[in-house]
């Protein structure tokens, strides 16, 4: 399934805080639930957690933002990745004069979400559940480098997510799981190299069924960057 941005409107899941969706049961995908998140100034995300195994991975993309998780208050910055798992209060603000952005995900659809009492809050630098950008960056074959994001390694239970970084003329490997997988534009272009040559701009995306193999490839002249969800560890 393709996603146009061009075809999209955005809802306000929070007052100024805009949401396009990307993955999630009203497109019909069974286990996925990600979505692409403004923070205007002045604006965020109140105190909440969720339930059941709706682990919520954050990718910080623009901006910065005031993350509050399990107690702790750490700004985090694009590239920046927060891990909350179900039961873990968490909430976002945007004290800034610029627009904040992430990437939102979860391994179930639709999540179910308690909102709760702000917190005290521990001014803090770092959190384990909060991974720097740039932090975990490999080789991952040539031409592409891999960012990852969040699994194992950030106390994620249900939840993989990285960064494809694909230099022009570039081709990710061609792939295939067993759980559908959710591809976001970042930024540049891409044309997939699996089945009809589909190209997807910045700001769009594909959700793949599972069974079903992808890649793509940069025919741009700028890096080309993927942010990709898997609703399991690897």
């Amino acid at each position: 399934m393709i996603i146009r941005r061009s075809e999209q409107e955005a809802v306000d899941r929070y007052p100024g805080c805009p949401r396009f969706a990307i993955a999630g049961a009203d497109f019909g995908h069974a286990s996925l639930h990600v979505g692409d998140l403004f923070y205007q100034p002045g604006f965020g995300v109140p105190h909440h957690y969720h339930t059941g195994g709706a682990e919520e991975t954050q990718i910080m993309l623009e901006g910065e933002l005031e993350c509050w998780v399990d107690g702790k208050r750490v700004v985090v910055y694009p590239g920046d990745t927060v891990t909350a798992p179900p039961g873990i209060g968490h909430a976002f603000q945007n004290r800034s004069g610029s627009m904040g952005r992430m990437i939102t995900a979860f391994p179930v659809t639709p999540p179910e979400t308690i909102h709760i009492d702000d917190p005290e809050l521990e001014d803090a630098t770092s959190h384990p559940a909060i991974v720097r950008a740039d932090s975990r960056r490999v080789a991952y074959g040539e031409g592409v480098e891999k960012v990852e994001l969040s699994g194992s390694f950030s106390g994620a239970k249900s939840t993989y997510t990285y960064f494809l970084d694909i230099q022009p003329g570039a081709s990710t490997p061609v792939e295939t799981f067993d759980a559908e997988t959710a591809i976001f534009v970042v930024s540049g272009s891409v044309v997939s190299v699996v089945g009809d040559e589909v190209e997807l701009a910045a700001d769009d995306a594909s959700v793949v069924e599972s069974g079903e193999s992808y890649g793509f490839t940069n025919r741009g002249d700028g890096v080309a960057r993927l942010c990709v969800v898997h609703p399991f560890l690897r």
